[in-house]
């Protein structure tokens, strides 16, 4: 079963299509994704798409390794994104031969952000925002490994990820604007604030 999300409003149905023979049991066009290059069919993951207007097709987009296989809408009514192992692809629904690979790989989760109108990939360290059909932002390294987004927080994002160096997962917090991190507040700055602030007042006495 593929994971199919689409939060997003959008213009087209997708349902995972059956594995046909390269031939076209189905008597729909076939796509692939990437064009196979030393024969006409690669493995995949095969969707359905009936586009608003124009024929339904079959997109088979192919394996990028042992990541998500997703498919999901983006703020485009007429694209969406299909993650196929970790390998993300974006494409037209009605214009499948308009399509590109992001580049984020490999993709190991993927969160749709309507009130920012962002869709943001995370691969093993770093987070991708895409929008308005572009890139919109590409974070730094934000950890060693292991990178998972936990919850959308307003304008910014809860992450953890795990650090080789201390043996152990560090959280964080990303600008959904920026994709930068937030830089945190160590608590014992604050009780250092509250002492020194009870300290005037005791002097002032």
């Amino acid at each position: 079963m593929v994971d199919i999300r689409l939060e997003f409003p959008h213009s087209y149905e997708i349902e995972e299509a059956p594995e046909l023979p390269a031939t076209g049991g189905s008597g729909l066009p076939i796509h692939y994704f990437p064009r196979a290059k030393a024969r006409p069919e690669h493995d995949g993951i095969w969707i359905l798409v009936r586009p608003a207007t124009g024929q339904p097709w079959i997109g088979v987009f192919g394996f990028g390794g042992t990541a998500i296989s997703r498919v999901v809408s983006i703020p485009d009514a007429d694209r969406f994104c299909v993650i196929s192992k970790g390998t993300a692809y974006v494409l037209k629904a009605n214009e499948p031969e308009r399509w590109e690979k992001l580049d984020a790989m490999p993709v190991r989760d993927v969160r749709a952000i309507l009130d920012q109108q962002l869709v943001v990939f995370a691969s093993f360290d770093r987070l991708i925002a895409y929008g308005n059909n572009k890139i919109v932002w590409k974070s730094p390294h934000l950890c060693g490994d292991d990178l998972r987004i936990l919850n959308i927080d307003g304008d910014s994002m809860k992450c953890v990820g795990y650090e080789p160096s201390d043996g152990c997962d560090s959280r964080f917090t990303v600008d959904l604007h920026s994709g930068q991190p937030v830089p945190s507040v160590p608590a014992s700055s604050g009780n250092k604030t509250l002492r020194q602030c009870l300290k005037q007042i005791v002097s002032k006495r």
